[in-house]
């Protein structure tokens, strides 16, 4: 009678085990938690069947983790160009009316900023001189270069409330210290070189759709 128990208790634990292969094969599953049994070691136990390329499990080690596909989706970011406008080029001297040739220039820009519609953020624009004159005369200077270009850029068609205008005078130090450093015979040759010190710098913000990775 004890044998026969014996038989049948072993024959029971076999079907147990056969049991458990089914849930996770080619190892040996815990059915009170359908997890892998592991050992002392925490090692995962494995069948007699296993093969690693079929039944290998990230959890175990047997298998690398597949990895998640990056989505990349449109999103819209402010974006800030730089344009400097020579000032020996759109006005004559100590003048602050555009020359002709200056208004054929201004207008691919104005057409740009146009183009770009409510997505037009703001046209920052300050005016700048050369260290020529005092600080008053080239303040006002500055300041009424800018406000040409800005009252140019509203009456071809950009929005007044989207574009500033500011004199800053004269350009910190600029090119000064690096042509003097020059020690230039002329008055002219000084003048030519700090040229780009006589300018309105010209910022445009707007958005611009991007294409970018989300986590």
């Amino acid at each position: 009678m004890i044998k026969q128990f014996k038989v049948s208790a072993l024959l029971g634990a076999l079907l147990v085990s056969a049991s458990a292969f089914a849930a996770q094969p080619g190892y040996l599953d815990d059915q009170a938690t359908n997890k892998v049994v592991r050992n002392n070691y925490g090692e995962c136990w494995k069948s007699a069947s296993f093969d690693k390329a079929k039944n290998g499990l990230v959890e175990c080690g047997d298998r690398e983790a597949v990895k998640p596909v990056a989505v990349v989706a449109p999103v819209m970011v402010l974006v800030q160009e730089k344009i400097s406008l020579s000032a020996d080029v759109f006005f004559n001297f100590a003048k602050a009316t555009l020359r002709p040739e200056a208004k054929d220039e201004l207008g691919p820009l104005v057409e740009k900023l146009k183009a770009n519609g409510d997505k037009l953020q703001s046209v920052e624009l300050a005016g700048f001189t050369d260290f020529y004159g005092s600080d008053k005369y080239n303040l006002k200077l500055s300041q009424e270069r800018a406000d040409t270009v800005r009252n140019f850029l509203v009456e071809n068609g950009v929005a007044a409330a989207k574009v500033t205008a500011v004199g800053k005078g004269k350009a910190a130090d600029g090119l000064t210290q690096e042509c003097k450093a020059k020690k230039l015979k002329t008055q002219t040759e000084m003048k030519a070189c700090v040229a780009g010190d006589r300018r309105v710098d010209m910022t445009i913000s707007a958005m611009k759709e991007s294409m970018v990775e989300q986590k």
